[in-house]
């Protein structure tokens, strides 16, 4: 979302330098543009509500893994809307996964975006993400 309205913006500040009889080109050459680089989108967690754990599974390979918790944390905008999910105990490893539809990326370029807010005053820890084949 945040791409596209740095895209929009871009595109605007450049119709904005355009000579009146360019204009309608620059229109019809943006809303193409748009249309054609528009990107598909295989996987989109929010973490919006509590169902967040009917679509996620808490690893068993180890047992002391962690707990997950749903919460805006310490520090939030609004209470409701900014809720995550959270590390609940500090020197601990977590582990989740997510299935997703199958798809092929060949020719194209696959981008996995995350947000972390790190809350703890601890010296080491991240956090990191994997993509397993379908087949797993």
């Amino acid at each position: 979302q945040l791409q596209r309205e740095i895209d929009q913006t871009r595109i605007a500040l450049l119709f904005n330098t355009l000579p009146p009889r360019m204009k309608w080109l620059g229109v019809i050459l943006a809303v193409l543009a748009l249309a054609i680089a528009e990107p598909a989108i295989y996987f989109n967690e929010e973490f919006a509500d509590e169902s967040w754990s009917d679509r996620w599974v808490q690893s068993k390979f180890k047992s002391d893994y962690g707990k997950f918790e749903w919460t805006a944390g310490k520090f939030y905008g609004d209470a409701e809307k900014d809720k995550g999910i959270q590390t609940s105990q500090n020197a601990k490893f977590y582990a989740l996964s997510a299935g997703f539809d199958k798809f092929s990326n060949e020719g194209k370029t696959v981008v996995l975006q995350f947000t972390v807010k790190h809350e703890q005053k601890i010296d080491c820890g991240g956090g990191y993400a994997k993509f397993f084949p379908s087949t797993l």
